[in-house]
């Protein structure tokens, strides 16, 4: 079902449906509920793409998580919780592979280099497989573990984890990592839109976080831009229904709290 909504909010999903509608429309020698069905795509797509719809998505989803502060944080040992959302490989001419994170992973990765160094935490869990194996695909823990080293996190303070495949499995796997290095209190990082769905799942587990939301990109400031179609957009609008989808597909499950 997921993957199902993902490929509908995608341009590929918005090709293939328009395109459809449009060979029913010609096929059926312009019929009314063609017509009407073309243009309620059009329009549905025209709306998502928008950062309108996209942003306001976000807001709604990050409204009771404002920016982690010091003082959230009591006195204690801290564990730091970086959840991956996933990378991209690339190999070159000689064949030699390498992978980044994308860009929803870099702004969770930001975030928790500032807050390990907000909170002095003793540790940073760097947290994410991938669906699907790959050879030329390195898992987000690892690669994030990578950045955060650069970034002024101590090796021997990273614990990394591989082998999640959703936030449910995340929890239960950096759980049982926790009890090994007893701990406080665990600050959850994570995108604003994921925020609310990863909370809900670790609490469903035993682990009561402390939320520290990823800084955005900059959104469009000009009104009329905010009108206008754009693939970001999209994808935007996507992971918001992928959230709001998820927490009652969660909940049903007893894997949210």
């Amino acid at each position: 079902m997921a993957d199902v909504g993902w490929f509908v909010l995608s341009a590929g999903g918005a090709i293939t449906l328009l395109g459809a509608t449009i060979v029913w429309l010609t096929s059926s020698g312009g019929s009314p509920a063609s017509r009407r069905c073309l243009t309620a795509l059009a329009l549905f797509y025209w709306i998502a793409s928008t950062d309108v719809v996209a942003d306001g998505l976000r807001h709604l989803l990050a409204a009771p998580f404002p920016p982690l502060t010091q003082g959230r944080v009591p006195p204690g040992r801290v564990a730091v919780v970086l959840l991956g959302s996933g990378t991209y490989g690339f190999r070159d001419w000689s064949e030699d592979q390498f992978s980044i994170v994308d860009r929803v992973g870099a702004a969770r990765l930001f975030e928790a280099a500032r807050v390990f160094r907000l909170v002095h935490a003793d540790y940073v869990v760097s947290s994410g497989g991938m669906r699907a194996p790959s050879a030329h695909v390195r898992p987000s823990g690892a690669v994030m573990a990578d950045v955060l080293v650069s970034l002024g996190v101590p090796r021997d303070r990273l614990v990394i984890e591989t082998a999640s495949v959703n936030t449910r499995a995340q929890a239960l796997i950096v759980r049982e990592l926790l009890r090994q290095r007893p701990v406080d209190h665990v600050v959850l990082v994570t995108s604003q839109m994921h925020m609310r769905r990863s909370l809900g799942t670790f609490r469903a587990v035993g682990v009561d976080a402390i939320p520290a939301v990823a800084r955005e990109p900059e959104s469009i400031d000009t009104w009329w831009q905010k009108w206008i179609p754009t693939d970001k957009a999209l994808d935007g609008t996507a992971m918001a229904a992928h959230e709001l989808i998820g927490i009652p597909a969660y909940a049903v499950r007893g894997w949210y709290r």
